[in-house]
């Protein structure tokens, strides 16, 4: 029973905190406790008055109390979440939250906070049906709508984030932030120019909305209007300093202008402004292996850095018991976002397609957002179909876990929509990556990466890795010949006396020492040009050729061209004489393509698996006198074969054919090699005795 008059007591304190009279307040809920020490009210104010002071343990005591006295305290779990939250553990918050909601299924806050802290943890269906529940409850909060909207957009599921984009501004024509929104969902549902009308809207309004000028420069990004996107990102920094998401896409722009040392600072400011980014961390991961100043121990680094920072702190569970059975049929599970219309598609169409289903039971964990036709395709080569998109990391490794996955592959590495971190916490017995990106992913529970004892020889590479390397005996991935390629045209130069070079790789790949080695290929070889693909934007073109110019090679010797339609990229190869490898980082893909149209390529032997793939490709095709020991023996290289026209057109006119019965081909030969190395990995995980 309560005391006589403390209700008014009471009372008399929440109108002095309310006030903002905090030592008043203080002292009067102070002595209500002296009276009544496990009086609900007066302890969860006191504690949120104690947070408003700056003292967060004695806070979290007097909510803790609270909930010892009164167990399901809805305010006081709601209270004790905001308190977590703002000290930045999102977890402990999210779960005062769900017991705030569970006590008082009414609490719009708590479902409201609650969803706000699942979309930041990544746990988007939870994120969903909280904001759902808010909207439900009291569908006059707008920002209820935006948040739904925005985890629905992340969700994939553009359309039905548009609707509550287009219910908000609706309801409020006057707030750019609708306006904002509605135009992400538009540029995801790939209406580019609805998105950018929007936008103006937003800014005609707020002129100085950074996010606005961000989102702006996407949707021009999608437009092809490179140079106009970069304008806005650049606009958006200037009004926001620390916007991390506006200098995280500058840094894309730049990359793909070939202007690597600026993307790199412009994912350093965004990681400033960020530092708790895994994915802009990846990025400039990704970037740092264009860059041919860095040697390859810097490079380990960076992504040792990237470890300590995001897998290092997860706690893996103990690797699962395995039964003593090595023959037993095998589960195999490929992790990527990639099941979709990609360069890697083609090499997941193989994997699934070629794997021994006697010895193999495939299962495949898209982390999808948008799929597409080439994902239904892909989903019905896989014996089971496991989505893993919008789940948070640890969540996908228990679904992973639960089924039982003997062997995980990663095929992603630091690439976009990886999922790097369900690997660190080790749901398989086995994990390895393989194909999808050049380097260390720096996980230390990566067990293995899927390499050849030419991109990796034995004794030179081992120190660039935290994985062991698992070399497989032909190659590290194959090649899946394209259908819609053109057939060989004869050698152009055999008609004529000029001699064209060619390199149609991403321009981020030609790095400063690019430049300076294939400079001095042409001016060593009169009568040569060389032709080189720069990307969608203007400006991007001007800076490649200033760079060829200021080597020393003249304007009229150098043609820049801008990306092309898919038949147009493989017929380009047709005006090629021999094909160039960019360095450090070589060719993959590019370099088969060249292969599959006739086309030679010219590479330089580096001295780790980024660098080398060229190597591994020539050599595997039977071509190796095509190999530059060093970047200063490739200009007499490509003169010598200058002056080999009858022996390039010969190798041109069974160069199709020469591919296509080497091992870069062989998918079934491939997939063996890699069951017979996993396995016999996995077998020395089998308990003995």
């Amino acid at each position: 029973m309560t005391p006589p008059g403390l209700d008014q007591a009471f009372a008399a304190a929440v109108q002095a905190h309310s006030s903002g009279d905090l030592d008043t307040a203080e002292a009067r809920y102070r002595a209500i406790l002296r009276d009544v020490p496990t009086y609900p009210g007066a302890l969860c104010n006191l504690g949120a008055l104690l947070a408003q002071k700056g003292d967060p343990a004695g806070a979290e005591n007097c909510y803790l109390m609270a909930l010892a006295g009164t167990p399901g305290f809805a305010d006081a779990h709601f209270n004790l979440g905001n308190l977590y939250h703002r000290g930045g553990n999102l977890r402990a918050a999210l779960t005062q939250f769900r017991a705030c909601v569970q006590a008082n299924s009414n609490h719009a806050n708590g479902y409201f906070n609650l969803g706000t802290v699942a979309s930041k943890v990544g746990d988007l269906l939870s994120a969903e049906a909280a904001f759902r529940a808010v909207t439900q409850m009291e569908p006059q909060v707008g920002q209820a709508h935006l948040r739904l909207g925005d985890v629905l957009l992340r969700l994939g599921r553009i359309q039905d984030g548009l609707v509550e984009f287009q219910r908000y501004s609706a309801a409020y024509p006057a707030d750019p932030r609708g306006l904002y929104n509605l135009a992400l969902a538009l540029a995801n549902d790939a209406k580019p120019a609805d998105a950018q009308e929007a936008l103006h809207k937003a800014l005609k309004l707020k002129p100085d909305y950074a996010e606005a000028h961000n989102a702006l420069g996407l949707a021009l990004e999608m437009l092809g209007r490179k140079d106009d996107a970069l304008f806005h990102y650049l606009k958006a920094v200037e009004l926001k300093p620390d916007l991390a998401d506006a200098w995280s896409n500058m840094g894309t722009n730049l990359v793909e202008q070939s202007r690597t040392a600026e993307a790199t600072d412009c994912y350093r400011k965004s990681l400033a402004a960020r530092p708790d980014a895994p994915a802009i961390h990846g990025n400039l991961l990704l970037t740092l292996n264009y860059d041919s100043r860095l040697s390859p121990e810097q490079v380990r680094d960076e992504h040792l850095a990237w470890a300590a920072r995001f897998a290092s702190p997860v706690q893996p569970p103990p690797v699962p018991h395995l039964p003593h059975d090595p023959e037993r049929k095998l589960r195999i599970g490929y992790v990527s976002a990639d099941f979709r219309d990609h360069t890697v598609a083609g090499f997941i169409e193989a994997l699934l397609t070629h794997h021994d289903r006697d010895r193999f039971e495939v299962f495949a964990f898209p982390n999808v957002p948008r799929p597409d036709a080439t994902t239904e395709k892909l989903k019905g080569l896989a014996d089971h179909w496991k989505p893993i998109f919008g789940v948070t990391e640890d969540e996908a490794a228990t679904r992973i876990e639960a089924d039982k996955i003997d062997v995980l592959v990663d095929l992603g590495g630091h690439t976009a929509g990886n999922r790097l971190l369900t690997f660190a916490y080790h749901p398989a017995a086995v994990q390895a990556t393989v194909f999808g990106y050049p380097n260390t992913t720096g996980v230390g529970a990566m067990d293995f990466r899927i390499t050849d004892a030419i991109s990796d020889p034995p004794g030179m590479t081992e120190a660039f890795y935290t994985e062991t390397l698992l070399r497989l005996p032909d190659l590290p991935w194959v090649y899946r010949p394209p259908a819609e390629a053109s057939a060989v045209t004869p050698l152009p130069a055999a008609s004529r006396k000029g001699f064209t070079f060619g390199c149609l790789n991403n321009a981020a790949k030609i790095s400063d020492a690019c430049v300076d080695a294939w400079t001095k290929l042409i001016q060593g070889a009169p009568g040569s040009k060389l032709v080189l693909l720069a990307g969608q934007s203007p400006s991007a073109l001007k800076k490649l050729a200033d760079r060829f110019a200021r080597a020393g090679i003249l304007r009229e010797r150098i043609e820049l061209i801008n990306r092309l339609p898919r038949d147009q990229y493989f017929e380009r190869y047709s005006t090629f004489d021999l094909a160039l490898d960019p360095f450090p980082y070589n060719g993959g893909v590019t370099t088969c393509d060249a292969l599959w149209m006739g086309v030679p390529v010219l590479t330089v032997a580096g001295t780790n698996y980024v660098s080398r793939q060229g190597v591994l490709q020539m050599t595997r095709v039977g071509l190796p006198e095509f190999v530059a020991e060093s970047a200063d023996a490739l200009p007499a290289l490509g003169k010598l074969w200058m002056g080999k026209r009858d022996e390039l057109a010969a190798i041109r006119a069974g160069l199709r054919d020469r591919l296509s019965a080497s091992p870069l081909c062989d998918a079934t030969k491939y997939v063996r090699n890699l069951e017979a190395a996993l396995r016999a990995e996995w077998a020395e995980r089998l308990p003995r005795g």
